[in-house]
């Protein structure tokens, strides 16, 4: 029976919304059951799943940071920054080792001057955030040597765990190690501590010639309030200014007519010379003002007859001392006393100022103090000694490691010096090359070949060139002549440094305490201990060998794990009992 136009057109009308139907069902999404992990990798059934264990709520898994890096770049002076050589060797040598991986570069930081003393550099600071907060998500800094990203021991190191946490890894182009191992980050710290003990011996370098010159009578750093700086010929001496004739009036005023600090202060304002109280009192005892030098660099209490024109007569110095000696409080400052030879050397961990002592007359007892205002920290010298002892004790050694410490020390320090030896090789025979060169130069000019202009221009050249290898030079820490007998007597101190600072006179603790800590120590007063800066690299490398040791020995640190430096042909492995 054939259709008509009207059953037709209903036909066509549910077979439309039949396939509108069956197109909207089919963009659902499937509703079937996830399998768990236990049974997607056993194939089994929903029998075993209540044995596999959920995440934690808030857990998290880390991503894998992929090969993304930045490159950090760093020279030490300006003079170095504004020849760029070292930089742009830095940087050659990064990009070229980034492509060789397969690294991304995203950001490129440095390229400027910052002493690696410290690690509050600005451009270092601008690095270390962008790698922790961008969204690239960063794996990789990528350095030239582990001295170019920091040179502060034991604080690079910590900054390098706090990366790794994050995914970051510090690799160093000429120094390559593995970090992903324990044998790897401990060389890394290594190089760490040694580019921090390098540090150490050129500033031991540097301070024995500032000695030198104090001792022949030569200011050395900041120049006293009232003299200026006249260079005569080839010599700079110190001058009294128009401030150092207002300062010569304190004197007098004090020494003649017995005048209160307030009335000289009132005086010299007068004049147009605005001071305060203390720092009067502590132009009063500057023995500076009467020719005389008393100095840091000096041993405690030794005085050098100074090489500059003095203000006032010693006489009328020791008239002035003597006024201000007098004083009607309860407690006396000590300046030398055995009771107290941390002064100085603690630092408050609140407003960062250096702690004082005195004695408290009644109570024979002694104590440490804060003379900032509103600080009020005043702890028992008894009780702050103690926590001395146990902070020093943390940095002792074990003496069943000394023989293994002992070869391992002298190894990497052969190892992790070579390459400061091979650049003084070639500094020097740069050296050599161009005094060849300045020689040839100047022979030709006095036959008359070349023009006195030419002359002029290449021999000034020349010379700074020279200049700058020099000083480089200069910078290049001298070998230990003995490193192995300077390695066991380090050592044989690592054993018993508490015991020893607290056996020894105020000399001999001062003495240890500037070795072990040359920056002082931080008193927190929350956590009723203390903290430091910087620690003797020698204590820190060897502290961490122990460990490393330590935990191999109880089989903590995985067995195939090696320590040994790239260029090493053997590591801490062999030195291990069979």
């Amino acid at each position: 029976m054939p259709e008509t136009p009207e059953v037709a057109t209903k036909v066509k009308k549910v077979a439309t919304k039949s396939a509108a139907k069956a197109k909207a069902v089919s963009k659902k999404p499937a509703q079937a059951k996830k399998p768990t992990a236990l049974r997607a990798v056993t194939g089994k059934g929903d029998e075993l799943s209540i044995f596999a264990r959920p995440l934690q709520k808030g857990a998290k898994k880390a991503a894998p940071r992929g090969k993304v890096a930045i490159i950090y770049t760093r020279v030490s002076t300006k003079e170095q920054a504004e020849t760029n050589q070292s930089l742009s060797t830095q940087l050659e040598r990064c990009t070229a080792y980034a492509e060789r991986h397969g690294y991304q570069v995203v950001g490129k930081f440095g390229g400027t001057y910052e002493s690696a003393k410290s690690d509050e550099r600005k451009e270092f600071q601008k690095m270390l955030e962008f790698v922790k907060k961008s969204k690239l998500r960063v794996g990789y800094i990528i350095v030239y040597s582990h001295d170019r990203f920091s040179r502060t021991g034991s604080s690079a190191i910590g900054i390098v765990d706090e990366l790794g946490r994050m995914g970051i890894s510090v690799v160093a182009v000429t120094q390559p190690v593995d970090t992903q191992t324990a044998a790897g980050k401990l060389q890394q710290g290594i190089q760490f501590l040694f580019s921090q003990f390098d540090n150490d011996q050129r500033r031991e370098k540097c301070m024995t010639g500032m000695e030198a010159r104090v001792r022949r009578g030569l200011w050395v750093g900041k120049i006293p309030m009232g003299y200026d700086k006249v260079i005569v010929g080839k010599e700079v001496i110190l001058k009294p200014n128009k401030t150092g004739k207002l300062i010569r009036l304190a004197f007098q005023l004090k020494a003649e007519q017995g005048l209160s600090n307030t009335d000289i202060l009132k005086r010299l304002k007068a004049q147009g010379l605005i001071l305060y109280n203390q720092t009067l009192t502590k132009l009063f005892r500057n023995p500076f003002y009467c020719g005389l030098i008393s100095h840091g660099l000096l041993e405690d209490g030794e005085v050098v007859e100074g090489q500059h024109e003095p203000l006032i007569t010693r006489q009328m110095f020791l008239k002035v001392n003597g006024l201000q000696a007098q004083n009607a409080h309860g407690y006396t400052q000590v300046k030398e006393d055995e009771e107290l030879p941390l002064r100085h050397h603690i630092k408050c961990g609140s407003c960062k100022k250096p702690l004082t002592g005195y004695e408290m007359k009644k109570k024979q007892i002694h104590y440490y103090k804060c003379n900032t205002i509103g600080c009020k920290l005043n702890r028992n010298a008894s009780k702050l000694h103690n926590l001395y002892e146990g902070f020093l004790a943390e940095l002792e050694v074990d003496a069943t490691y000394l023989p293994k410490l002992s070869e391992i020390m002298e190894e990497t320090y052969h190892k992790l010096t070579e390459e400061s030896r091979i650049e003084e090789k070639r500094l020097q025979t740069q050296h050599t090359e161009l005094k060849k060169k300045l020689d040839t130069l100047e022979r030709r000019y006095a036959f008359g070949e070349i023009e006195k202009e030419l002359f002029t221009k290449f021999s000034s050249e020349l010379k700074a060139e020279l200049l700058e290898i020099e000083q480089n030079l200069e910078k290049c820490a001298p070998a230990l002549s003995n490193p192995k007998s300077f390695i066991e007597n380090g050592l044989n101190t690592a054993v018993t440094i508490s015991s020893s600072w607290s056996n020894k006179n105020v000399q001999g603790r001062k003495q240890l305490q500037a070795m072990m800590f040359p920056d002082g120590v931080y008193y927190d007063r929350e956590m009723e201990g203390y903290r430091t800066t910087r620690v003797n690299g020698f204590f820190s490398l060897s502290k961490e060998i122990e460990r490393f040791l330590e935990a191999k020995e109880k089989g903590k640190s995985d067995a195939n794990d090696h320590f040994s430096l790239p260029v090493a042909r053997r590591g801490i492995e062999p030195l291990l009992p069979e």
